[in-house]
Order: structure tokens, then C-alpha cells, then sequence
């Protein structure tokens, strides 16, 4: 019995020692930022009713197309202070969040994909 109770104590030593080592790094995979999944709320949110369907501007930022070619425009008046020229949104007095602004970056380096 004591040889047994040596023997268990070896293997739950060993165990423990073998599952304390850190495995191999293994990729973390990082879903990419879409237009379907992550931007177009952030649009339609931020940017109505003047950019959206039956909105005053013409560029309507609910069509994939449309906020995929403008998006470096985008970027460039969501990132200006509130009161300059040209900032978005309109009559708006705060920036979008930086979280908000790093995933329309974020949209770009990933290649503007639509799903």
C-alpha cells in the first residue's frame, strides 16, 4: 500500500509539474474588422440622418460601396476637433470614441471588407 500511495504521489507531482509548462505560442487568430459586422452601426449611429437613405447628403454611408470609397474622408472629419471646419458629425460636439475611430482604421489595414 505505501509503494501505491509513493507511486500515485510520483504521478500527481509529475502531472502537476508537466501541466504548469506553458505550451507552444500558438497564433491568436484576430477576426478582421468588416463593414457588415463592425462599421455600418457605427455609421448609421454617428452619421444620421444626413448620411444615411433619404438623409440631406448624398453620400450615404448605409451602402457598403459608398462608405468604402470614402472612408479615408471619414476618417479624416471624425478625427478633427469639435468646432473646426469640416468636423463630423455635424453640429456634433464630441469625436467618436477612440475605439470607434481605431476600428474604421482598423477597417482599412484589413482591406475594407464588406462580410
Amino acid at each position: 500500500m505505501k509503494k501505491l500511495t509513493k507511486t500515485l504521489a510520483l504521478c500527481l507531482f509529475s502531472l502537476a509539474i508537466f501541466s504548469s509548462c506553458e505550451k507552444e505560442d500558438e497564433p491568436v487568430v484576430v477576426a478582421k474588422i468588416t463593414y457588415d459586422k463592425d462599421i455600418k452601426t457605427i455609421l448609421v449611429t454617428n452619421c444620421s440622418p444626413c448620411h444615411l437613405a433619404g438623409g440631406a447628403n448624398p453620400n450615404k454611408w448605409d451602402q457598403f460601396a459608398v462608405a468604402q470609397s470614402k472612408i479615408i474622408t471619414i476618417l479624416d472629419r471624425v478625427q478633427r476637433e469639435p468646432g473646426t471646419t469640416g468636423f463630423m458629425p455635424r453640429n456634433g460636439t464630441m469625436k467618436l470614441s477612440a475605439d470607434n475611430i481605431a476600428k474604421l482604421k482598423q477597417w482599412v489595414t484589413d482591406g475594407l471588407l464588406e462580410k
